[in-house]
């Protein structure tokens, strides 16, 4: 009996145990649904916002190739790439979209298409997330036509400091943005169809490029002339001289006239048909006369002629008169001997055209001065381009002869020139006109100027000759000579004016498109008409600039870059 009853006992303490048990379970089973529906949810949902996913990144890849392919303006790459964007969207589509949103890159290569998808959750709901997003970024490069950029850039001895440091930094600051760059760095050394030259102008420019022999384009005449040690001095260049071989400038191909026909060709100079100076003829056509500032302390001086270059005399004794300088009382605006001496207690430095010992660099003197640095012809590389733009240097004497400098611009775009130009340049460079873009950027600090030394003569310092009525030596000679089309100070300035006038007006009409930069750091170049003139030859009012201070010119620089690099999007072909 006594068994019985503990058995019962026991018993009932047990139901009751599994009775008061399966209220605990149930409220575990209940409490591990909630997780299980949960991951059962976020199965789907993840699932729903893949296949969202997947669909606005399809249509994002799509609208990114459509936008780079387009090309053209932003407007219409925007358009473009919209467009595809909307057409690879499902007309079911269980998204809320938001975008596509198109953007084009700072260099205007790379078009970045971004979209936004948000669906509302279903069984996520359970865990408190109402909804998801998925986002889809896409990049295309965009296809950029090729073209050749040439900078004619003012290296006049005004320039010389803290303007040409800001010239420099100008320059190199839009040659970086057209290779990709932010303008201060990045981008790549190289750019399909991309070929940039520079044209460093004074009153004259300088052939001898890397790789070329310069004589080559010279007229016989002037082959002569470069080795004629009367002419130019054999005097090597060092650190604080450019020596006295001939460093590779030319002068204007155009008439003369001051002498006798007859003596033209023994004098040693060739009379160019007139306006050669000012049109694309090859030197094969015409070739060059090697630039050559006479000595005043050797050379014959007769007002109104050229120096005659068929002398072979070397004597440090003048050869005509006056012989300024050595036995004068005056100074010559270029006092040297053959050896390089200068008269004592000058302060004058032979062969410093750059104020490389320091000082005045009107102080220099020799048969180069008022040379400025070799051209660059269309060059493939940045860094090549970059060096030539950092080694320029303000050239003194002469004054600033722009026409010249984008004479020298145009040879470079011209197709007449196809093959002529030395390595790197390719040989099939520069292309036929509407084949590729052609830009041709024009800089200068001031105007068209003939200058004269007013501490030598011939030019203001004497005043018992005419000899007053002259000026320095320049690519056309000296002043009285009449080379430019004028013997009058007072309308060089117009003469030069309209051969760059007539020379921009031929570039635009055979679809080079040109920049203008007029940099008024000290206010020489207030002028209304060089305004004018300035702003005449650019393609259009958006392509002329007016900067005075450094900071405007690279903004204005910079500005440049970001057009070019626009326009060769634009670029519509043959013109």
């Amino acid at each position: 009996m006594f068994f019985s009853n503990r058995l019962r006992e026991r018993y009932c303490r047990g139901k009751t145990f599994v009775r008061k048990d399966a209220g605990v379970v149930a409220i575990i089973y209940a409490l591990a649904l909630v997780p299980v529906f949960g991951m059962l949810g976020l199965s789907i949902d993840v699932g729903r916002d893949y296949y969202v996913h997947s669909v606005i990144t399809g249509a994002a890849d799509a609208a990114a190739i459509a936008g780079a392919k387009a090309g053209g303006s932003t407007a219409n790459m925007t358009q473009q790439a919209t467009a595809i964007f909307n057409a690879n969207i499902p007309k079911d589509f269980i998204g809320t979209l938001s975008g596509p949103s198109v953007q084009l890159s700072g260099n205007g290569q790379v078009i970045t298409v971004t979209a936004t998808a948000t669906i509302d959750t279903t069984f996520m709901q359970i865990l408190g997330k109402q909804s998801i997003s998925a986002t889809a970024t896409s990049q295309a490069q965009i296809q950029v036509q090729g073209a050749e950029v040439v900078l004619a850039l003012d290296n006049t001895g005004s320039m010389a400091g803290a303007p040409m440091s800001g010239e420099i930094a100008a320059a190199q600051s839009l040659v970086n943005i057209l290779y990709g760059g932010t303008g201060t760095s990045g981008g790549t050394d190289t750019v399909t169809g991309l070929y940039v030259g520079v044209v460093p102008y004074s009153t004259t420019v300088n052939i001898n490029m890397a790789g070329f022999t310069p004589s080559n384009w010279l007229t016989t005449a002037g082959k002569a002339q470069v080795q004629n040690t009367n002419l130019y001095p054999n005097i090597a260049s060092n650190s604080r001289s450019v020596g006295g071989n001939w460093m590779g400038c030319i002068e204007a191909r155009t008439p003369i006239t001051s002498i006798p026909s007859s003596s033209v060709a023994s004098y040693g100079y060739t009379s160019y048909p007139n306006g050669t100076d000012s049109t694309d003829a090859t030197p094969s056509a015409f070739p060059f006369t090697p630039y050559l500032y006479p000595s005043t302390m050797v050379h014959e001086y007769v007002f109104g002629e050229p120096l005659n270059r068929g002398t072979t005399k070397t004597s440090n004794n003048a050869s005509g008169t006056p012989p300024w300088g050595k036995n004068g009382n005056t100074r010559g605006d270029n006092d040297w001997r053959l050896d390089g001496r200068v008269p004592n207690n000058s302060g004058l430095r032979f062969g410093d055209n750059y104020a490389l010992a320091g000082g005045d660099g009107n102080l220099g003197v020799g048969p180069n001065l008022g040379c400025p640095i070799p051209m660059l012809p269309l060059t493939a590389s940045q860094t090549t381009v970059q060096n030539t733009i950092s080694d320029m240097k303000a050239t003194f004497r002469g004054g600033t002869m722009i026409n010249v400098g984008l004479a020298a611009a145009w040879w470079m775009v011209s197709p007449n020139w196809t093959g002529l130009w030395p390595s790197p340049t390719p040989s099939t460079e520069p292309l036929a006109y509407g084949k590729t873009m052609k830009v041709i950027v024009l800089m200068t600090d001031g105007q068209n100027t003939w200058y004269d030394w007013p501490t030598g003569v011939p030019g203001q310092p004497d005043t018992s000759h005419n000899y007053a009525k002259d000026a320095d030596y320049t690519g056309y000679g000296r002043l009285a000579e009449g080379r430019s089309g004028t013997t009058n100070p007072n309308q060089t300035i117009n003469v030069l004016n309209n051969s760059m006038a007539n020379m921009c007006t031929t570039l635009k009409n055979n679809g080079i498109t040109i920049y203008t930069i007029i940099f008024n750091h000290d206010g020489s170049a207030s002028s209304s008409d060089t305004q004018a003139l300035f702003r005449n030859c650019a393609s259009d009012s958006s392509k002329y600039f007016l900067s005075v201070t450094n900071a405007d010119l690279l903004a204005a620089f910079q500005n440049i870059g970001q057009s070019i690099s626009s326009l060769r999007l634009t670029w519509p072909g043959t013109p």
